[in-house]
């Protein structure tokens, strides 16, 4: 299907150059309407690629195919052939795509013009869309992404939106996308008003949306798996005698300056939220245990000093399944709570 999208746009290239046809200077700036009815506009869009989700700048980045068709009835006649028109020397829905970031268009802005009055408008739009995520369940999270469209200054009433058939141009998507992380699902699309404020105007909409959770296979490896072992050097004390002090300390304390530096380079992987995720939970529950570790050291070392030796290896004893136990407990809740 990349490859039919992309047959599309060299068509376009290809193509004859532009034909300067004799427009009504009126039908670039009215709309066209039979007994004041709404101007039907087709819609057909098709995801090409999706090649990055950005937790931290609440975007994503997409390849994205658009479509859009109507008729014009003073157009129609003005040739016997279709021809290639600037795009602005016609009334066009203007379509506008209002959760864009930084967007670049790769198809010339020209519409065909068919004998009948139709009008055909072909464009390819890549770059990065806005994404608000709900983070709540990072890293095994489910988001629903979407690229919302509007025709600006025209309400249902005047521009009535409808969806192309099905094929490349009615929305469909890739079978296979560049990203590596997620798993992204069936792309729904269709016509929704959208209000800029509470109780204001509708303007004709159109929406895409797809589903997606992300692979916590890599977040296993780069988290997950990380900590772990970042926990487990800590237990280490546990099997050195409690006379010991200075490597004891020495361990326990490495390991919390470890984790602690750990915390901050997974949090540039986040925006700064104002809930915690299940990964913050998971690092919490983590450090705390680090830090109870410490806390052990300091008892037993303190049994050693009053001569109570057997009491310290008896924590010691103790200590090396309940830490672990309480470790697997803590990233079983991580996952699956």
């Amino acid at each position: 299907m990349k490859a039919v999208a992309l047959g599309m746009f060299l068509t376009s290239v290809l193509a004859s150059s532009i034909v300067s046809a004799t427009i009504p200077v009126e039908v670039s700036g009215t709309r066209p309407t039979v007994d004041g009815e709404a101007t039907e506009v087709t819609i057909g869009l098709y995801l090409i690629d999706v090649s990055a989700v950005n937790g931290a700048d609440q975007s994503f980045t997409a390849d994205l195919f658009v479509l859009q068709s109507w008729r014009d009835p003073r157009l129609e006649g003005l040739s016997e052939t279709t021809q290639r028109v600037p795009l602005d020397s016609l009334w066009n829905p203007r379509l506008q795509i209002l959760n864009r970031r930084q967007i670049q268009t790769t198809f010339p802005d020209q519409a065909e013009v068919a004998p009948d009055g139709t009008v055909i408008s072909r464009q390819r739009y890549f770059g990065t869309f806005s994404a608000p995520l709900d983070l709540h369940d990072f890293p095994i999270d489910h988001q629903r992404f979407s690229i919302r469209m509007v025709v600006p200054g025209y309400g249902p009433d005047e521009v009535l939106l409808a969806s192309a058939p099905d094929g490349v141009a009615g929305g469909r998507r890739s079978e296979s996308f560049s990203i590596a992380d997620w798993d992204l699902g069936e792309v729904d699309i269709g016509p929704e008003p959208y209000r800029l404020t509470t109780g204001g105007r509708e303007i004709s909409g159109y929406i895409l949306t797809f589903d997606g959770h992300r692979y916590l296979g890599f977040w296993a490896g780069k988290a997950l798996i990380s900590v772990s072992i970042i926990v487990a050097m800590s237990w280490i004390v546990f099997w050195i005698d409690p006379k010991f002090v200075a490597p004891r300390l020495s361990v326990t304390i490495t390991s919390m300056l470890t984790l602690i530096a750990y915390r901050f380079v997974l949090e540039g992987a986040l925006p700064r939220l104002s809930y915690l995720t299940r990964m913050d939970y998971f690092l919490i529950g983590a450090t705390l245990l680090v830090l109870t570790t410490v806390i052990q050291v300091a008892v037993t070392t303190r049994a050693e000093d009053r001569d109570h030796g057997r009491k310290a290896q008896r924590i010691n004893s103790h200590s090396r399944w309940f830490f672990p136990t309480a470790f697997l407990s803590l990233m079983a809740m991580a996952i699956w709570i």
